[in-house]
């Protein structure tokens, strides 16, 4: 469980990251992304709660 909460916590601090890297590729147009870098990181935070409170009901 420990893992997860640590991945979740790393992905909070990195968040900013991810935005910022969307205002200099302009929301992942300069890129070739399917998706912006900041809703690939909100979904795998999502992920990463949601495996946090799984492993806490078990």
């Amino acid at each position: 469980m420990f893992d997860r909460l640590l991945r979740a916590a790393v992905d909070t601090v990195t968040l900013p990251v991810s935005v910022a890297a969307d205002v200099v590729t302009l929301g992942g147009a300069l890129v070739d992304r399917k998706e912006p870098y900041t809703v690939s990181k909100a979904r795998r935070l999502g992920n990463d709660a949601a495996d946090v409170v799984k492993a806490l009901a078990e």
